[in-house]
């Protein structure tokens, strides 16, 4: 059964209260002493701080630890008080940044009031005077993630992970990535995240919680089942309608005045035709059609069995190089025929066949962030239980993409066609 996740008010912050990876000092290690200034006032705080970290690095709707809240609620309003005012004699020092915004995080995360623009800002500065290193960008981003801010933090954690290497960030900024994918509702970036986290040398177990919740998003597929178009198909408009499904593992855009049919997957295969604008033709006006097919291949289908299976029945097909291939290898044909539309002056036919391969982990490029409904109340927790999604059909996926077009529309219409290769996303 998937777990919900408990959402709680406080401070008139929507915050999510599950945290499933939490390493010891976290941030505080990132923070290098010797850049820091060297005065007692700076330096005592640092020190301070890795005992009440563990503590404060995330919000608890009841105080779990042993040492008093209110104890630990003294100690980092003091050191925030400190660090602040000793900015203006380092206002270039990026450490001494970073290390106010994180104290200013934990303040916040113990209820201290108006600490949390005061994080964002220092985090802020920080990223000004050193854009080249990716601590303030992804503290920024965790802090956000434990707010009301979680799409927003999580899209921070993404610009940060698309700037580096994954292997040049250290385990604890997949900890915190792992948190708020999981949060952002995005599981397949959660499960990438822990098998990074694995292969810098963390153990499996650490992660069994994280790991048993993104595999639990997902509704198991197969090749024999019927799935219902609206629950293996999202779309999204901004000007173009962007169609993508985790089933199917392909994604593409519609232009806002196409009519689009989608039908039902079944028997592993997935279709739908797209009608553009009528276009002027001899006789009046004509429809272009597009197609999109989507199957599992027959036992020892190549992509080559896959295309002559569309193009045999047509003796005029002749090989082209593909107007735009989506996937490392395409396999495209034309076909001028005379038996059909001979008012327009004939058929005039594309097809494009290729293939998308099994992802490490399917789902994974058609995920955006989401931010989990508000509670309705500030006082006492709600939960929230997340929609399954349907997993990727198995194995390797075969393609068609074909126009069906005549010739006196043929210029336009393929233009139409080269710009639904190119929206192709693959998963």
């Amino acid at each position: 059964m998937l777990p919900p996740l408990a959402t709680l008010r406080r401070l008139n912050k929507g915050f999510l209260t599950l945290l499933l990876v939490a390493s010891a000092s976290a941030q505080i290690r990132q923070i290098n002493p010797t850049k820091l200034p060297r005065t007692s006032r700076v330096q005592d705080v640092y020190s301070s701080l890795p005992s009440v970290e563990p503590m404060a690095r995330n919000w608890n709707s009841t105080w779990p630890f042993d040492t008093p809240k209110a104890q630990v609620v003294s100690l980092l309003s003091s050191s925030l008080r400190e660090l602040r005012s000793s900015a203006p004699d380092a206002p270039q020092n990026e450490e001494l940044l970073l290390l106010t915004g994180l104290v200013a995080h934990f303040a916040y995360n113990v209820d201290v009031p108006d600490t949390y623009e005061v994080a964002v800002q220092s985090f802020e500065e920080a990223s000004k005077l050193a854009p080249n290193d990716y601590r303030a960008g992804w503290f920024l981003a965790m802090h956000r993630c434990q707010s009301d801010e979680i799409k927003l933090g999580m899209e921070q954690m993404l610009s940060v992970e698309t700037e580096y290497q994954w292997r040049d960030l250290p385990v604890d900024f997949w900890d915190d990535y792992i948190n708020c994918s999981t949060m952002s509702l995005m599981p397949a970036h959660t499960l990438r995240a822990i098998d990074h986290a694995v292969h810098l040398g963390e153990q499996p177990a650490n992660y069994s919680s994280a790991t048993d919740i993104a595999h639990n998003r997902y509704k198991s597929t197969n090749a024999t089942d019927t799935y219902n178009a609206h629950e293996a198909w999202q779309a999204t408009q901004n000007g173009d309608v962007r169609f993508t499904s985790d089933l199917c593992g392909i994604g593409f855009s519609a232009h806002g005045d196409w009519h689009v049919d989608i039908k039902d997957i079944a028997k592993g295969t997935c279709l739908l035709t797209a009608e553009t604008s009528p276009y002027p033709s001899r006789s009046g006006y004509s429809w272009p059609t597009l197609l999109l097919l989507t199957r599992v291949p027959k036992a020892q289908e190549t992509l080559d069995d896959f295309a002559q299976s569309f193009v045999k029945k047509y003796p005029s097909a002749h090989p082209i190089s593909a107007p735009s291939c989506p996937a490392t290898t395409c396999l495209a044909f034309e076909i001028v025929t005379n038996s059909v539309y001979e008012s327009e002056g004939g058929g005039h036919f594309l097809m494009v066949a290729f293939a998308g391969q099994s992802p490490d982990f399917p789902g994974l490029a058609f995920e955006k962030p989401e931010a989990p409904p508000k509670p309705e109340s500030q006082d006492k927790p709600t939960y929230y239980r997340p929609n399954q999604r349907l997993h990727r059909l198995p194995g390797t996926l075969y393609t068609i993409a074909e126009l069906d077009s005549n010739e006196s529309i043929f210029e336009r219409s393929a233009a139409d066609f080269r710009f639904l290769l190119k929206s192709i996303e693959l998963d």
